[in-house]
Parts: C-alpha cells; structure tokens; sequence
C-alpha cells in the first residue's frame, strides 16, 4: 500500500470564520479559504492551514444538510471529523485497502478540483473516518 505521509487533520465547525480567527491565532498562519469547488460534495467550504511540515488543519462546513458534515455537526457537534493520509496511487491502493477490510465510500475515486479522494467508514476502522487523498500535484 502506497501511504505516503499524514496529510492533514478536517474539524468541523459551525461558524467558519470565528474559527478561522481562532485558529489563525492559534498557529499564526492565515488561513487559505475553500470554497465550494475545492471539495467532493455539494455545499462544502472551508480554511486551510498548511503547517511547516506541510500537514494541513482543515476547518470544514457545510450548507448541505445532506452532507456527512452537516450530519456530523449535528448529532455529535464540532469536533475532528477524519484525518487524512496521501496516498501513491489511489485507485491501486483502494484494492489493497479493501483486501485489508476497509469499506470504502465509493467503489470509485472521487474527483475534486485538486485530484483523487475515498474515504473510509469509521465502523471498518475502529471509530475513525480516514480520507484517502491523491492530490495531482
């Protein structure tokens, strides 16, 4: 399996620009805004900060009420929402995943503006939602 390295950490928030401002103080880095077309699912937006290291602290929100987020804020109210893992070759490593018991959110990579992404369910990995990301650059 191709993991590359930690990506990135996504919390959901209910206000994004408090916590935004919150954060922003908490690391001294400005925040990269997303908006909607930057993500997978309809209604996403969100602030980037991309540490030293190149680990990013990704504060996501949703307008969708359809969305996992949107469903994640509400039953269980901010919070770390998944870690995320960079990924060699996704569509490969996505077999490799499932012969390891993964159960995957799509049978397919998802396409977002910046590359490839999956995610798999908590219920497979003890309690802890992990998005599989292969961006293009």
């Amino acid at each position: 399996m191709g993991v590359k390295k930690f990506f990135g950490v996504n919390i959901v928030v209910k206000d994004l620009d408090a916590a935004a401002k919150k954060y922003q103080g908490v690391t001294g880095i400005k925040p990269e805004w997303q908006g909607p077309e930057k993500f997978a699912f309809p209604g996403m937006k969100g602030a980037s900060f991309t540490l030293s290291d190149g680990v990013m602290i990704n504060l996501i929100t949703s307008s969708n009420p359809e969305t996992s987020v949107s469903k994640f804020l509400e039953n269980k109210g901010e919070g770390v929402f998944l870690i995320s893992l960079r990924m060699e070759d996704l569509v490969k490593d996505m077999e490799a995943l499932t012969a390891a018991g993964v159960k995957l959110t799509s049978p397919t990579p998802l396409t977002y503006e910046g590359g490839k992404v999956n995610f798999g369910h908590p219920k497979t990995l003890h309690g802890v939602q992990i998005e599989f990301i292969q961006p293009d650059k």
